[in-house]
């Protein structure tokens, strides 16, 4: 028992002298203000509506995110290696998640793409991410399976049953998401900007004939669309009160707690965040929480240029590319640039699904930031 605490410590000074200092502050930085604002935009009055008790939801993220920083320095105490080896057993596991989705689905304003568990619903998408970007790095890293097209038709055929489960859902977010990361990845891997555009055209106007063939399936992406290009087509109250406690919220806030969207907007604590981090602290808060993430994905793309093994080269990239659109993409629909989406800003939005599929991305990025042993 002595000599197994003491290897145990050993391995956890040994974790502590090789990681990433300054992006495990980053990420747990993310996941305190993430708990902070679930509080702000959390009100007793949502949570007396939604659940009759007082300050649940604060409580359940606070949950979430003791899950997510468990996963995460789980994670990366491994080494590379192991990762590398058990990608395609996460990845398996994964996919049966979000094919379990079509037998166990609870459909939610006409898209079925949760699982009902005791505590919450869970989103197998945001499992399936990581996972997903993984098995593609090794298909297109793994030099024995062939030349470089070959590799990347095997990685496409990923892509395309990827895309076939989440259309079927519908979820156009995640499948445009996923699509744009597999062609980055590709992009990496040395393909020509020719071979680039074509498949991106392909996948896209794949995806736009899928929604055009089955559009009375996707029917509310016809709405959010019209509603995006002439708001007076449609009921656009949610981006527009959001936008609204932006400008009244200013450089600096309104000060917490008397903010209004929270009580106003039903998905403020999860998509619109952000508008209620401006209305309450300010534009200066957002800047801060985008610096932030920013600076973590500089961090990781500095290691990303010095990193030799292609695998985890990709892995740094294609990671890092996922949790950055993503914020962008939440940031544009809070700023009504872009058409709701429905997705949550890594870490900062409620959500355990989100915080857990965080948890394994930021995990596996330390691992593959930590220093490399002499």
């Amino acid at each position: 028992m002595i000599n197994l605490g003491r290897t145990n410590t050993d391995r956890f000074a040994l974790w502590w002298r090789n990681i990433d200092k300054l992006l495990l502050i980053s990420i747990l930085s993310l996941i305190f203000l993430g708990i902070f604002f679930a509080y702000a935009s959390t009100s007793n009055i949502a949570s007396e509506k939604i659940y009759k008790t007082d300050y649940l939801f604060i409580v359940k993220q606070i949950l979430f995110a003791s899950i997510s920083v468990l996963i995460l320095v789980s994670l990366s105490l491994l080494d590379p290696k192991q990762i590398e080896k058990y990608c395609i057993l996460g990845f398996v596991i994964a996919a049966f998640l979000l094919l379990s989705v079509l037998i166990f689905g609870v459909e939610v304003k006409g898209s079925k793409r949760w699982i009902n568990l005791i505590l919450f619903r869970f989103q197998p998408v945001e499992i399936y991410k990581p996972f997903f970007v993984l098995l593609c790095s090794l298909i297109i890293s793994n030099l024995q399976i062939g030349d470089l097209k070959l590799r990347i038709f095997y990685s496409f055929c990923a892509l395309f049953f990827s895309l076939l489960l989440l259309l079927n859902q519908p979820d156009v977010g995640q499948s445009l998401l996923i699509s744009s990361v597999w062609l980055i990845l590709i992009f990496v891997s040395g393909i020509s900007i020719a071979v680039l555009l074509s498949l991106g055209s392909v996948i896209f106007f794949g995806i736009a004939t899928a929604i055009l063939l089955f559009s009375e399936r996707f029917s509310y992406i016809f709405k959010r669309l019209k509603t995006f290009v002439d708001p007076s087509k449609g009921d656009n109250l949610q981006t527009q009160k959001a936008l609204d406690a932006i400008k009244q919220g200013g450089f600096t806030g309104r000060g917490i707690g008397e903010g209004i969207l929270k009580e106003k907007v039903p998905e403020a604590h999860t998509d619109f965040v952000l508008a209620v981090i401006g209305e309450e602290f300010g534009i200066l808060m957002i800047l801060v929480i985008f610096l932030i993430i920013t600076f973590i994905f500089l961090r990781i793309f500095s290691q990303f240029n010095n990193e030799n093994n292609h695998f985890r080269k990709l892995v740094l990239i294609g990671l890092s590319c996922l949790v950055y659109l993503q914020s962008i993409i939440n940031l544009g629909v809070t700023l009504n640039i872009l058409p709701n989406k429905g997705m949550t800003f890594p870490f900062i939005s409620y959500g355990g699904s989100s915080m857990i599929g965080c948890g394994i991305i930021f995990g596996i990025l330390l691992c593959f930031t930590k220093r490399k042993l002499s």
